[in-house]
């Protein structure tokens, strides 16, 4: 009985290992314990980069994919070696941020795509752990690198807007309110509903402009099928042409100060325009404020870039040399022959 038990046995385990192939290391490393890159997961990484950017990736950047991540697992070795630990609450708060900066509607899946997208294979999670581990690893440290960061001098502002002056121009801007409704997530009805209130309110304002301001605040009302924005910002460029459509850009450049456009109907909704102010192009001075950013000037913004360019340039050297310290101590084994696929 026992014989024909194992002979059994036998059967059932060659049927399931002869269809499934055993995975290869394509790399081992050990800094305070031994971790495997199997051939299968390396593959799996190419697959997702090469999907993200829409195109095979050559040699080079294959192995700098299979480098980053034993970096990447060293580090996090390293960290538990060294007792330095990121928060969950502190990981959570990255994940709420990084959507957020995403715009509404963002969702894992989303962040998913930004993160490929940037070369990035974490998943979104593992990736805020790591940032923040890196962030207290700095703090704990390194701190005193940080420390010697030189500020921007006078000079320093001056040299850099004389080499960007040129790209320093204001675009023909205008200034804009708007009454709006927004077709997205309407149904026929609701679309009508939208229609007949904004030529309601296209005919009162034909005999009275100066209800503008009236409109724009009752729009503001919960419940309200009309909405409002108070203040928008549009330039002559390109990527607000892409962003808003020939017809409305048409429309509130060819206006002047308080003028009011007719209805502007498209796909996306449909809309009455004031503009508040003309803002023809202009070369920018160190005193003017940023396009967009009316609270931060010219020379804000150049200070500002300057001290996060030499900023970065010191955290690159410190995880340079992290990295450096952790390929040194640790042994790390790359399966040359497990990396073609």
């Amino acid at each position: 009985m026992k014989k024909i038990f194992f002979a059994a046995f036998a059967v059932v385990a060659f049927a399931i290992f002869g269809q499934t192939s055993i995975d290869k290391p394509a790399a081992t490393l050990k800094l305070t314990r031994l971790e495997v890159i199997s051939s299968r997961l390396f593959k799996a990484d190419i697959e997702k980069l090469e999907s993200a950017a829409g195109k095979k990736l050559g040699d080079d950047l294959r192995r700098q994919v299979l480098e980053n991540r034993i970096n990447g697992m060293l580090f996090f070795q390293f960290c538990e070696r060294e007792k330095i630990l990121a928060p969950e609450n502190e990981i959570n708060a990255a994940l709420s941020q990084l959507k957020a900066n995403l715009g509404s509607g963002a969702d894992d899946a989303k962040l998913e795509v930004l993160l490929r997208s940037q070369g990035i294979l974490l998943d979104a999670k593992t990736y805020a752990r790591q940032q923040i581990l890196l962030k207290y690893f700095i703090q704990t440290k390194r701190a005193d690198d940080l420390k010697s960061v030189r500020e921007p001098t006078a000079d320093d502002i001056l040299k850099s807007y004389e080499l960007l002056k040129s790209q320093l121009v204001r675009p023909d801007t205008v200034r804009v309110s708007v009454l709006y409704a927004e077709y997205r997530n309407m149904g026929a009805e609701e679309k009508k509903k939208a229609a007949d209130a904004i030529k309601q309110a296209s005919q009162q304002l034909r005999t009275a402009p100066g209800k503008f301001d009236e409109l724009m605040l009752k729009a503001s009302e919960s419940g309200s099928i009309l909405k409002a924005t108070t203040a928008v910002l549009v330039e002559k460029t390109p990527q607000y042409l892409e962003l808003y459509g020939r017809q409305f850009m048409d429309t509130v450049f060819g206006l002047k100060a308080n003028d009011l456009s007719e209805i502007i109907e498209n796909e996306a909704g449909i809309q009455i325009v004031r503009v508040n102010e003309v803002l023809p192009q202009k070369q920018l001075g160190l005193s003017d404020p940023v396009p967009g950013q009316p609270n931060a000037t010219v020379q804000d913004l150049i200070k500002y870039n300057i001290a996060m360019e030499r900023q970065n340039a010191v955290l690159q050297k410190i995880q340079d040399g992290l990295v450096a310290q952790l390929r040194k101590e640790a042994t790390v084994k790359i399966y040359e022959e497990n990396l073609k696929f």
